[in-house]
């Protein structure tokens, strides 16, 4: 049998954590069902100036720089969030392929994409190049690690644009979750956006509540949480922290929401959590209250399954 070329892909990645594991996921999926080659672009910090003259050169006003000649043919031109967007399409005017991103593009670029994953919650019209997924691509895996006798809390904070914070409400959420469960060892965790007066609660609640620890962010290093998730069979995740809700579940974990109090009802991110238990994908902290029952296992993989969309409309010999 013929050996298959490697699938030539140009991957473009912003500084935003979230955005590069969405497309280095995608790329992770596409390498299970055929041969890839993969080259990564890591772009700046984008200021005014250099947006404006990147849009510039999509326009065709200003020149959108030399080709190089030494640079292979992408088949295809990877990325996530709205600053690899413009660098992609002039990517593809000089060298070819086809440009698919894992977000909503901003409105004039999002008929120039040859394909946009899009999450449900975002409600996107139907179009040709537009395949909407219960949710965006991630790294985790299902590594069928679990042990039912270690659970994990992660949570967000404040954010002024989408929720208020009550931090005694959501240490009262976590105790109780915690009471409800005391057979397994718990770990707490925190985020960037973590208010100071939080940390030292949850401080306080792994002091309280025997067979828990507390591990602010601060000292976890790279590859913590893919390893909490590999080994937790439980996860607990306030409704803010979306991204960390994708990611548990395509890890394999059973996944409860802690609430927060949104600032505006049917938000993004209030729909992303309201699709997910109506998919029964997830478990609400007041029908946890009510049953202590999580949902039956069922794995999220979008990553796979945008892996086997881009193959099928263009490559579909590679699925065989």
């Amino acid at each position: 049998m013929q050996k298959q070329s490697p699938l030539c892909i140009t991957a473009f990645y912003d500084t935003r954590p979230g955005h590069v594991k969405q497309t280095r996921g995608l790329i992770q999926a596409l390498k299970a069902f055929t041969p890839v080659q993969a080259a990564e672009v890591f772009l700046p910090d984008y200021n005014l100036s250099k947006i404006f003259h990147d849009w510039l050169g999509f326009m065709g006003v200003v020149s959108a720089g030399k080709k190089n000649p030494d640079q292979s043919k992408p088949d295809l031109i990877l990325g996530t969030g709205t600053h690899t967007h413009i660098p992609m399409l002039l990517h593809r005017r000089r060298y070819g392929g086809k440009v698919v991103t894992c977000m909503t593009p901003e409105w004039p670029l999002a008929k120039h994409m040859d394909l946009c994953f899009i999450p449900e919650h975002d409600a996107p019209k139907a179009t040709d190049n537009i395949i909407t997924t219960l949710g965006p691509p991630n790294t985790a895996v299902d590594r069928n690690t679990h042990d039912p006798l270690q659970g994990l809390v992660v949570i967000g904070g404040i954010d002024s644009k989408t929720h208020h914070w009550d931090n005694e409400k959501m240490a009262d959420q976590i105790r109780r979750v915690i009471a409800i469960q005391p057979h397994i060892f718990w770990t707490l965790s925190t985020s960037p956006r973590t208010p100071h007066e939080m940390v030292s609660m949850l401080a306080d609640i792994a002091k309280d509540c025997p067979g828990t620890r507390f591990v602010p962010f601060e000292q976890t290093g790279s590859g913590w949480i893919e390893n909490q998730y590999a080994k937790s069979n439980a996860v607990w995740v306030s409704a803010d922290s979306v991204s960390m809700v994708y990611e548990a579940l395509s890890a394999g974990c059973r996944v409860g929401i802690l609430p927060v109090d949104w600032k505006k009802k049917g938000t993004r991110l209030a729909r992303a959590i309201d699709l997910l238990e109506k998919n029964n994908k997830i478990v609400s902290y007041a029908s946890f209250m009510q049953n202590a029952a999580y949902p039956d296992h069922s794995l999220l993989n979008e990553a796979r399954q945008c892996a086997a969309k881009i193959l099928e409309r263009w490559w579909p010999e590679r699925l065989q």
